[in-house]
């Protein structure tokens, strides 16, 4: 109210004579209505403390950090959204839609609890636990900080153990990847764009996202090296945010993934599957389940990242080169802008398939 945050008459009391006297002159003269005394009630402690509920901590931490999503397309903003948002109903299961001011402790190793169960009984993984840890300590701490209010945060500390092997994605073995989805007529009548979209995915290494997140122009095939650019940009509506700064690099585009890439941009570039990755993650998944093209149960799409690094480390490519190509964090000076795509070909090259 008026800029001043919410104390209670003992803590207006308690305050420094200077800081009674600046909430007393903003308080409005004239008549006394009842304006006037709410807020005069609001700035001197008369008035209860305003009541914010679970429900609505994750919209008032919104309003306050617009610039979180600053950059990000609508696919983006969804995502950055709904695991939050998931974490706010989790907590509101365990311990109801309480007054945020009440939350203590207790709540949060009642969820850490709720948490465990789910943990040991229905074999949900422990970094998924952890994730609702994250979000609501960091919500929890920003919107306090912000309204300057002077609470402890609940949700530190609760962490569960993980298991390395429980949570790691596997990749496909070399052999897998050439004789089974390769393999001619592997996918069946799948749509083409999202195959083609797999094996472009096969000798580069990128996130899902980054390629679906590709326009035509980013397809560079007539330069030396023919590559893709990851890159952040806006258009107009459409905006495009990288995962880190380090994601922004250029991949040469070899053997199957270049010939997929030259279909794609023939094709006039990504466009079913533009900016969803969601979806096309959804549909390859359900079809390597149906055609039985899943080395094991826990292999996904994305197991293709893995696999392109751990072929880099067979093919002892540098450690900088594989971190570049990864789209990694990492202190290094970059290639000069000359040698870097040729350098970068001919580490793909030992490996790729063609």
């Amino acid at each position: 109210m008026q800029g001043y945050t919410y104390l209670s008459l003992e803590e207006v009391v308690a305050e420094p004579l200077g800081g009674l006297l600046n909430r007393i002159e903003v308080i409005p003269e004239g008549e006394q209505s009842k304006t006037v005394s709410v807020v005069a009630d609001g700035l001197l402690g008369g008035a209860d403390k305003p009541i914010l509920k679970v429900s609505r901590l994750y919209e008032e931490y919104l309003e306050l950090t617009p610039d979180l999503l600053l950059g990000k397309s609508d696919d983006q903003i969804r995502k950055w959204k709904n695991p939050r948002h998931k974490a706010i109903n989790n907590l509101i299961t365990v311990v109801g839609d309480k007054n945020v001011h009440e939350l203590t402790r207790d709540d949060g190793l009642k969820l850490r609890e709720w948490w465990m169960d789910r943990v040991v009984d229905e074999g949900k993984k422990p970094s998924t636990a952890n994730k609702d840890f994250t979000h609501l300590s960091k919500i929890f701490s920003t919107w306090r900080d912000l309204k300057q209010e002077q609470l402890a945060n609940p949700f530190l500390q609760l962490r569960l153990a993980q298991n390395d092997l429980q949570d790691h994605r596997p990749s496909f073995s070399r052999d897998w990847i050439k004789t089974v989805l390769l393999a001619p007529d592997a996918f069946g009548a799948t749509n083409e764009e999202a195959v083609l979209v797999f094996k472009i995915l096969i000798n580069t290494g990128l996130r899902p996202s980054e390629l679906l997140g590709a326009k035509l122009e980013h397809f560079v095939l007539e330069h030396e090296v023919p590559h893709i650019r990851v890159e952040e940009y806006s258009d107009g509506a459409i905006k495009r945010k990288l995962k880190t700064k380090w994601s922004e690099r250029e991949v040469p585009l070899v053997g199957v993934s270049l010939d997929a890439a030259k279909r794609i941009v023939a094709m006039g570039g990504v466009q079913a599957y533009y900016l969803k990755a969601d979806r096309w993650g959804a549909l390859i998944n359900k079809v390597m389940v149906e055609r039985k093209l899943k080395e094991t149960e826990r292999h996904t799409p994305y197991s293709l990242r893995h696999s392109f690094e751990e072929s880099m480390l067979e093919a002892c490519v540098d450690h900088r080169l594989r971190v570049e190509l990864m789209g990694h964090a990492y202190n290094r000076p970059k290639y000069g802008e000359g040698g870097s795509l040729e350098l970068k070909r001919e580490a793909i090259g030992r490996f790729a398939f063609v």
